[in-house]
C-alpha cells in the first residue's frame, strides 16, 4: 500500500510517524511531525512515491516491512535511514549527502556496493549474507565511526583504511584472516565467534577493547596496544601466554581466559600480573 496522492503537496514535512494504514488521523497534526515511519504493511516503493517529494525529510524509518527493493532516493536533508528487517538483496543507489546513520541490518544482502555517503557516521549491515567487503566500497565513507558487520558470512578482512572509525563489530562470521588494518582511531574491535587460528600484530594504538573469544587461537603474538583496557580470549585453544605478549599492555584492566587449556605455570604467571579483573 502507498500513501495517498494528495500527500504530494506536503513538501515541508520533516518527519511523520505511520504505524498502520490509518493515515487520516496523522494528517490533522502533520505540521508537527518530522519522521516518516512505516511498519509491516509496505511491500514496495516506486520512483514516483511521495517520499521523493519530501525534500526536507530528516528521518525515514522503513524497517519491519516486506521491501525487496528501493528506488533511487534523492533526499538532500535526510540524516537517518532505517531499512532493517526487510527482504532487500541488493544495495539501493542513494543520493543522500547529509545522511549520518544507515541501518540495513536483517536483510538478505549478499554483496557490498559502493556507497557515496560523505557524512555517514554509523552503518549497520549486521545479520545479512555478506561474504566480502572490498576495501574500495568503504573508501567513500570518510567519516564513518561505527561499523556493524556481525552475523554475516565474511571470511577475511583486509586493507581497511578508515581514519575516523571508532568501533567495528565483526562477531559471528567465518573470518580466518585479517590484514592491513589502518584504523588509527579504533577503540573497539570485536572478532568473537569466528575461525581465526592466528592474529596479526595490530597497530591500533587507541584500541581499548579487543574481543577474540570463541575462535581457534593456539597462540597470541606480542601485542603493542598501549591503551587496551579489556582483552577477551575466552574459548580458544591457548595453552600458554608468552611474557612479551602482555608486557606492552600497560593499561590492561580486564583479561578473560576462561575455557582455554592453560598450563598451571601459565596461570601462575598471569595471576602475578595483578590485573584488576582476571578470569581464568
Amino acid at each position: 500500500m502507498l500513501l495517498p496522492e494528495f500527500c504530494e503537496e506536503l513538501f515541508y514535512i520533516k518527519e511523520i510517524n505511520l504505524f498502520d494504514t490509518s493515515f487520516k488521523n496523522y494528517l490533522k497534526k502533520v505540521h508537527e511531525y518530522n519522521i516518516l515511519k512505516t511498519q509491516k504493511w509496505l511491500k514496495g516503493l516506486n520512483q514516483n512515491y511521495t517520499i521523493q517529494q519530501l525534500k526536507n525529510l530528516q528521518r525515514l524509518d522503513l524497517s519491519n516491512n516486506q521491501l525487496t527493493s528501493i528506488p533511487n532516493l534523492n533526499l538532500p536533508n535526510l540524516q537517518l535511514l532505517s531499512l532493517s528487517y526487510n527482504q532487500l538483496t541488493s544495495f539501493p543507489n542513494f543520493n543522500l549527502p547529509n545522511l549520518q546513520l544507515l541501518d540495513l541490518s536483517n536483510n538478505q544482502l549478499t554483496s557490498f556496493q559502493n556507497l557515496n555517503l560523505p557524512n555517514l557516521e554509523t552503518l549497520d549491515l549486521s545479520n545479512n549474507q555478506l561474504i566480502s567487503i572490498p576495501s574500495l566500497t568503504l573508501s567513500n565513507l570518510p567519516n564513518i565511526q561505527l561499523l556493524f558487520l556481525s552475523n554475516n558470512q565474511l571470511t577475511s578482512i583486509s586493507n581497511l583504511n578508515l581514519p575516523n572509525l571508532e568501533s567495528i563489530i565483526l562477531s559471528n562470521n567465518q573470518l580466518t584472516s585479517l590484514q592491513n588494518l589502518n584504523l588509527p582511531n579504533l577503540q573497539i574491535l570485536d572478532l568473537s565467534t569466528n575461525e581465526l587460528t592466528s592474529i596479526p600484530n595490530f597497530n591500533l594504538l587507541n584500541l581499548q577493547e579487543l574481543s577474540l573469544s570463541h575462535n581457534q587461537l593456539t597462540s597470541i603474538p606480542n601485542l603493542n596496544l598501549p591503551n587496551l583496557q579489556e582483552l577477551d580470549l575466552n574459548d580458544n585453544q591457548l595453552t600458554s601466554i608468552p611474557t612479551l605478549s602482555l608486557s606492552n599492555l600497560p593499561n590492561l584492566q580486564s583479561l578473560f581466559l576462561e575455557n582455554n587449556p592453560l598450563t598451571e605455570q601459565t596461570k601462575k604467571y598471569i595471576e602475578s600480573l595483578n590485573i584488576k579483573s582476571l578470569y581464568l
